[in-house]
């Protein structure tokens, strides 16, 4: 259908903006329907719909349980009888009956690296493998150059204090500080926390926490503000080279994605950046 293969162009592109959304599907229709197998809608969080399934109380039906969908983060199939006359059956004279699959699609995650440089590099990987969408930020050209990170969805060089106030934050569903320097890390969490209402972690060891937490709450960051960000960031997998700093990253964007709470990160904090600080000898320009 020519409906349906409008959809699927809208749902994609949904995807690619990181916009949840239902898609609901005609699987099976017998008799006398409105919607022929393959007709497809989508129902959008504001309740607000793309495509149909056949109009009428039909589609009233399937918008409601496209809505609990978004809100359940979960679908199934589900089955209509539309001969009013019928137990059960729909106010409708139609006289067949219909089959509607409801998917869950979540969005994908849009991940901003903070930092170009190893551990920016290994994640940039995972999130391709993943086909999580991720963008990078350095105010090093080298370390934000399309050679050095061709999946990436946008590149910029720039400081962290120009970049944030010019750009919309609400294109990026999680952003990881990952930085050379703790200056420049700094003031990308200063802008972080006050224009991204998504994840935001942070790679670190217990001191330079505190002293970064101390450098923004003496300019006015709330301790409400810090708490919801992620320092260490990552899983507690034991992590060591850049490549397995960058799954326990991915670990911890993963579990923040499908909704499974944290564990305690209290043994991981210190080992984080103290593996970090070993592998200083071979990224000089990386810092910490």
């Amino acid at each position: 259908m020519e409906v349906s293969r409008k959809v699927m162009r809208r749902a994609s592109e949904l995807l690619d903006d990181g916009v949840c959304f239902a898609l609901c599907t005609v699987v099976g229709a017998r008799g006398s329907v409105p919607g022929k197998s393959g007709a497809k809608m989508i129902v959008l969080p504001d309740g607000s719909q793309f495509g149909t399934v056949g109009g009428a109380g039909l589609e009233e039906k399937t918008k409601a349980l496209g809505r609990q969908c978004l809100v359940d983060r979960r679908g199934g199939t589900f089955k209509f009888d539309l001969a009013h006359h019928r137990p059960g059956a729909l106010d409708s004279l139609c006289g067949g009956s219909v089959e509607i699959l409801v998917e869950y699609m979540g969005a994908v995650p849009h991940v901003l690296i903070c930092g170009g440089g190893h551990v920016g590099l290994e994640v940039a990987r995972l999130c391709e493998q993943l086909e999580y969408i991720h963008s990078v930020l350095d105010d090093r050209p080298e370390f934000s150059a399309r050679t050095r990170f061709p999946g990436a969805r946008h590149l910029f060089t720039a400081r962290p204090e120009d970049f944030f106030p010019a750009n919309d934050l609400r294109a990026y569903s999680h952003v990881i500080v990952v930085g050379y320097s703790h200056r420049v890390d700094t003031e990308a969490l200063f802008h972080c926390v006050q224009g991204c209402r998504g994840y935001i972690g942070l790679m670190c060891s217990r001191l330079k926490r505190h002293e970064m937490f101390e450098r923004l709450r003496a300019r006015g960051v709330t301790d409400a503000d810090l708490a919801r960000v992620e320092a260490p960031v990552g899983a507690m997998i034991g992590a060591e080279t850049p490549a397995e700093i960058a799954v326990s990253i991915l670990g911890g964007i993963i579990r923040h994605h499908k909704g499974v709470a944290a564990e305690n990160q209290g043994d991981h904090i210190d080992g984080q950046q103290d593996k970090i600080q070993d592998i200083k000898p071979f990224r000089q320009r990386q810092g910490s």
